[in-house]
């Protein structure tokens, strides 16, 4: 075990006493709500707050996503990439990368806790907020870029097996859709002017066009009013980074969700309709809130709150497929909830605008925390499905070298019965092997061996019986 393992984990023992799954899920509920409410205040005005509620929305969002939240939800990665051959077993060895990874989303998180808890207490250090913003989303960039990598080579080493390949761009486009964000946000220019007399201090978001460009945000006081605009120059550049990277994001996660449940589902765990109006909704309910600018159309009224909440069903669709999921097959559940939890609160959390400088910032800035837990559960995921290839690979050439005169003298039932017990102590020493390589399980119980020993010994035990 490397140092960076040992320092990782020693730094998981002390920081994260308490790791649970159940208390994980209740916690992301909460911050799901939190976040709903939040992403329909700040986007077309759907509802309103005003500076108490301001107040309110940035002590919730600190308080519960960032201090709660990733106490809770890193200690649950820490509970995941453990393996067992006991109770008390040694940490896994997660490798170089990936320790270092989980060491820098730990200091950082709460770091940027600690700046917010400041500014809470010091309502006149708000200028530091967009440095949390920026910190946040340069990481996350950083660590999705990371995994991306993680995720090309393993492409390589798994005969280019497509799940991976859309795990790769699942995770890449992630990175470029929260990096063109933050890259955006430097084209966006202040003006200042008088206000009306009379004026009350309010927050609008307008996103609407005008002769200069695009007016996305007022800042309006009884004084003077901040403007947001993005210039007219920099306009198209704007509309094909804010639309495309996301539209893309948004494609390859309806890909590798479907995929993956896909191969967890191939014992029919789920019920067929379920399984698919779990993958169609999401993606129906996108196509009508993005018409318009799909189709160069006017937006209606209920299309931007329609999109709106299309964002919030979407993750949450995904997320409750990983989940159930998750509950069908124990082996990989503690993987698919990190990915569930994962894209429930980033699919959200981008959503909300980092113009608003303070519950804004810290709703959007979230998008570190879920990127980490979304990209870590895909990688173990992918690493097990690509052990249940290996698993069944083993017990194919394991049969495959049974003797012709078995398959060819006795029954399939007496076959499958002599056949069973051997390649059940096969799978279980297969399991343990790649547990200890890889520090992750397979998913194939010994129920799916059963099942899929069902599945190719008549064809072996004909193909026999043709070599007579």
């Amino acid at each position: 075990m490397g140092r960076l393992d040992v320092l990782a984990s020693n730094m998981d023992r002390i920081l994260f006493p308490v790791a649970s799954r159940k208390i994980s899920i209740a916690v992301s509920a909460v911050i799901i709500v939190l976040l709903s409410l939040i992403l329909f205040s700040v986007r077309q005005n759907i509802l309103t707050y005003d500076n108490t509620l301001e107040t309110v929305y940035f002590i919730l969002t600190v308080v519960i996503a960032y201090g709660l939240g990733s106490w809770f939800l890193l200690g649950y990665v820490k509970q995941t990439s453990r393996a067992a051959t006991n109770a008390t077993g040694p940490a896994v060895h997660r490798g170089p990368l990936i320790s270092l990874l989980h060491l820098a989303v730990v200091i950082v998180q709460f770091v940027m806790l600690g700046i917010m808890l400041f500014v809470i207490f010091d309502r006149t250090s708000e200028y530091l907020m967009p440095y949390v913003n920026a910190i946040t989303s340069g990481f996350a960039t950083i660590i999705l870029g990371a995994f991306a990598y993680k995720f090309a080579k393993w492409y390589k080493l798994s005969n280019k097996k497509l799940v991976v390949l859309l795990y790769f761009l699942t995770v890449l486009t992630l990175a470029i859709m929260i990096a063109a964000d933050l890259a955006l946000k430097y084209v966006i220019t202040t003006t200042i002017e008088k206000s009306a007399p009379g004026e009350v201090s309010r927050e609008d978001f307008l996103y609407r066009d005008f002769e200069g460009g695009e007016l996305l945000k007022q800042d309006i006081e009884p004084d003077y009013t901040i403007s947001y605009i993005v210039p007219l120059q920099f306009l198209a550049a704007w509309q094909i980074l804010n639309n495309y990277p996301g539209m893309f994001s948004f494609i390859f996660r309806w890909g590798a969700t479907g995929i993956t449940l896909n191969h967890y589902n191939k014992n029919k765990r789920i019920n067929r309709i379920v399984f698919w109006a779990m993958l169609s909704i999401p993606l129906i309910i996108y196509l009508l809130g993005k018409s318009p600018d799909l189709f160069n159309l006017d937006p209606e009224p209920w299309t931007r709150p329609l999109f709106r909440g299309g964002n919030i069903a979407i993750g949450i669709m995904f997320g409750l497929a990983f989940l159930l999921m998750a509950r069908r097959v124990p082996a990989v559940k503690d993987y698919l909830t990190l990915a569930a939890i994962g894209v429930m609160i980033i699919s959200i959390a981008f959503s909300v605008t980092n113009l608003q400088q303070t519950f804004g910032i810290a709703a959007h800035s979230l998008v570190l925390l879920s990127s980490y837990l979304f990209a870590i559960g895909l990688y173990y995921a992918a690493i097990s499905i690509s052990n249940d290839a290996a698993l069944r690979k083993s017990i194919r050439t394991s049969i495959n070298n049974t003797s012709s005169d078995l398959l060819q003298s006795a029954g399939l039932a007496e076959t499958q019965q002599r056949l069973e017990q051997e390649v059940l102590k096969l799978a279980r020493n297969q399991s343990d092997n790649l547990l200890k390589q890889t520090g992750v399980r397979p998913s194939m119980e010994e129920e799916d061996v059963k099942n899929y020993l069902e599945d190719i010994l008549p064809k072996l035990q004909r193909s026999a019986e043709r070599g007579i």
